[in-house]
C-alpha cells in the first residue's frame, strides 16, 4: 500500500520526539550518576534524533507544498518549519558542543551543557506544537 505523500511526514516526526527526550533523560541520569556509558547512549540518541529530524524536515517540506506555511518562514516562533530547523541545528550543536567538552577542547560546566540542552528540548518542543496545531491535531 503507497502512502499519501503527507503521510510520510506523520509517520516518522514521532521518532525524533522520543528519541530527544531520551536523550535528555539519560544526559541527566548520566550527570547524576558520573556514568560515562549512559551520557554516551545520550550522545547516540540525539545523534539518532537529529537523523530522524532530518528526514522529518524533508518530508515536511513534502508535505509543505500543499500547505505553503513556508511561503513566510518568519518568524520562527510562529513558523513550525523554520522552528524544527533550528531546533535541529541547536541539537547538532549540543553533539558538537558535548564532544569538545570531552576532547577538552573546549571548557564548559555540564551544569550549564544540561541547561542547554533543557532549553533546546522546549524550544524543540514547541515547534512540534506548533506542527500538531497546523495539522489540526489540538
Amino acid at each position: 500500500m503507497v502512502y499519501e505523500k503527507e503521510m510520510y511526514h506523520f509517520l516518522i516526526l514521532h521518532f525524533p520526539i522520543a528519541l530527544f527526550f531520551t536523550g535528555y533523560v539519560f544526559d541527566v541520569a548520566g550527570y547524576i550518576k558520573s556514568d560515562n556509558q549512559l551520557k554516551k547512549i545520550s550522545d547516540w540518541n540525539i545523534a539518532m534524533g537529529v537523523f530522524w529530524g532530518t528526514l522529518t524536515i524533508i518530508t515536511g517540506f513534502i508535505t509543505d507544498q500543499s500547505i505553503g506555511h513556508m511561503d513566510s518562514p518568519f518568524p520562527i516562533w510562529t513558523t513550525h518549519g523554520t522552528h524544527m530547523i533550528v531546533a535541529i541545528l541547536l541539537f547538532l550543536l549540543i553533539i558538537i558542543i558535548k564532544k569538545l567538552n570531552n576532547k577538552e577542547k573546549i571548557k564548559i560546566s555540564e551544569n550549564y551543557i544540561l541547561l542547554f540542552h533543557l532549553l533546546v528540548l522546549i524550544f524543540f518542543m514547541h515547534g512540534a506544537h506548533i506542527g500538531a496545531k497546523l495539522a489540526d491535531r489540538l
